[in-house]
């Protein structure tokens, strides 16, 4: 607790040990919430990653029928709503660092694109194996419109929270 709030409290007419007391409380609730919100952010981390796999195995026959524009679009719209909802989730928890924005922001992506990669092949074989009319398609070309496609709004956000900070920053500059 910051000493402007101690003498707050003392000339109110709290005791050291009441202070202290509440100090204690504060910070035992402040650890719990940190450890819940990791617990949380690894939750979803999981469920995203379950959820980009799943996507996967559902895309394969859009792969193996499609031609490039109507698949890219759905590529796009399923991955950007899944990316939409894992931003909402990232967002809303309350204590995250650094290292996990960075997790987020980095890892997925990679995963999400290499998940794809092998999807494409999968599904390019069975193009070849069946003898569809339809040419194969660039595995990491679909891996990286995925990959971007999943990102982008949380980049996005990531992009907004930085240039509100600076002009927060900004603005206690000139106060």
């Amino acid at each position: 607790m910051r000493t402007s709030q101690k003498n707050k409290l003392l000339e109110k007419g709290w005791l050291e040990e009441e202070i202290r007391s509440a100090e204690k409380s504060l910070d035992q609730f402040n650890r719990s919430e940190v450890q819940f919100s990791r617990m949380v952010f690894w939750s979803a981390l999981i469920l995203v990653i379950f959820t980009n796999l799943a996507l996967s195995l559902i895309l394969v026959p859009y792969l193996i029928v499609l031609t490039n524009g109507l698949l890219y679009l759905i590529i796009v719209l399923l991955a950007g709503s899944i990316g939409f909802l894992y931003n909402l989730l990232i967002n809303d928890i309350a204590h995250i660092e650094k290292k996990h924005h960075l997790i987020a922001g980095i890892i997925l992506p990679l995963l999400a694109i290499s998940n794809f990669l092998i999807t494409v092949f999968i599904a390019n074989n069975i193009i070849q194996e069946l003898q569809v009319k339809n040419p194969v398609h660039n595995a990491w070309l679909v891996g990286l419109v995925f990959g971007l496609a999943f990102i982008l709004p949380y980049l996005g956000n990531r992009i907004k929270f930085m240039v509100k900070e600076r002009k927060v920053v900004y603005l206690a500059k000139e106060a």
